[in-house]
């Protein structure tokens, strides 16, 4: 080939040949195995929904999802895949605390709005007021009556500083004038949490359904209210917070996927529509039934929508309950 021919086959290449190219890359994802930042310890409802998402999308991919437990609020595995090069092979399954937790540092190594690609809201579950069964209050009249009878002698364990699971906690004890009478501790998961409840460490909690409802049904828990805005139908007896006369408690857990800023549109296009797709499977709503959980599959507009509302309800909330930290 002559030097003017390869000259002008390049430059076609170059003009015609771009598109169809980035039209092949996108096509050809995901080429590799894709890494899943969960920002929590296994074993929690946030990684029980992360599971089950992972390994329908692995399967619908045709790619291995590798799942990378990170716990510490959030912060350790949002930083990374802040950080991670935008071609969607690092992902972040991000739950309630994403918009918590930058309101509990001065300087948060990212920024929930700029530093992401939002994807699709997956899931959303209630939290549930529970108790230890050694508790003899049964409803939350009693239960503000008893821990003012007994001031510092109930304790209240939640999931890491920054979940819903704590700002739930905090907002009841603002609610219900206990915030002097009632204990808050930390734990560095779902489990963990539950553990110190079922062993009598703490005795109070707040909880989603995931492995909730075995021990209810055996009697090592009570359940007191729920903070879904009606009953569950699984737990139709448990009145809502509203019924037991305590509005406002409304941090409800809910679980997303994210990618990193800058990741191509196709590939964020693609993953919302794998994600919508196989939320809407029989299989999958039956699972995420079992823990409590509802599909959602909101478009990545609506996605980034949500999370920039809680980003401002957030910022004036977490100040005036004083859980900012230096």
């Amino acid at each position: 080939m002559t030097l003017c021919r390869w000259v002008t086959v390049a430059t076609v290449a170059m003009l015609l040949g771009t598109p169809a190219f980035t039209h092949a890359q996108t096509d050809a994802y995901p080429g590799k195995p894709i890494r899943l930042l969960v920002p929590s310890p296994p074993g929690g409802s946030n990684d029980g929904v992360a599971r089950i998402v992972s390994a329908n999308l692995s399967q619908s991919l045709g790619r291995p999802i590798v799942i990378d437990n990170r716990a510490g609020g959030g912060v350790i595995a949002s930083e990374l895949v802040a950080r991670a090069r935008a071609d969607g092979y690092t992902l972040l399954f991000a739950f309630a605390a994403f918009t918590i937790t930058p309101f509990l540092h001065v300087k948060p190594p990212y920024d929930v709005l700029k530093d992401f690609a939002p994807i699709s809201e997956v899931a959303d579950q209630a939290l549930f007021l529970i108790v230890h069964p050694g508790v003899t209050a049964n409803t939350i009249k009693e239960l503000v009556a008893l821990s003012h009878a007994k001031p510092g002698g109930l304790m209240a364990g939640f999931t890491q500083p920054g979940s819903s699971t704590h700002l739930a906690a905090e907002i009841f004890k603002l609610k219900t004038g206990t915030t002097k009478s009632i204990t808050s501790i930390s734990y560095k998961g779902g489990a963990a949490a539950q553990i110190a409840l079922l062993s009598g460490e703490v005795q109070i909690s707040f909880i989603t359904a995931t492995a909730m409802l075995p021990q209810v049904k055996t009697g090592k828990i009570k359940v007191i209210a729920t903070s879904a805005s009606k009953r569950a139908p699984y737990l139709p007896d448990i009145p809502t917070f509203d019924e037991s006369g305590v509005s406002g408690v409304e941090a409800s857990p809910w679980q997303g996927l994210l990618a990193p800023a800058g990741t191509p549109r196709a590939i964020v296009g693609q993953l919302h529509g794998e994600v919508v797709k196989l939320l809407k499977q029989a299989d999958v709503v039956e699972r995420l039934a079992a823990m409590g959980a509802a599909p959602v599959g909101s478009s990545p507009a609506e996605f980034r929508n949500k999370l920039a509302r809680e980003l401002t309800v957030f910022a004036k909330i977490i100040p005036a309950l004083g859980l900012q930290r230096n």
